[in-house]
């Protein structure tokens, strides 16, 4: 069973990755499971730095680099199961 965080990022994902969305909704593996949670916390963190003031610019670059590697990533892996 998946976390309310990895439901909530496979949600963002299939917004952010509408080319994958099928194979999203479709893969179910701790793998992809645990990719989905990541990429929810770090989205949500994300949106808490730039609502901050004053805003910290660099680590607000930090979060959205590494939202971009986790899709990246999800991408390599739904690849890769096609």
């Amino acid at each position: 069973m998946q976390s309310s965080n990895a439901r909530s990022g496979r949600n963002k994902l299939m917004l952010k990755l509408p080319a994958l969305r099928d194979q999203l909704r479709s893969h179910v593996s701790d793998t992809i499971a645990d990719l989905f949670e990541s990429y929810d916390l770090a989205t949500i963190a994300l949106d808490r730095l730039r609502l901050e003031r004053p805003t910290d610019v660099k680590r607000v670059h930090e979060y959205e680099d590494l939202c971009r590697e986790i899709e990246r990533e999800v991408s390599r892996y739904c690849s890769e199961m096609s």
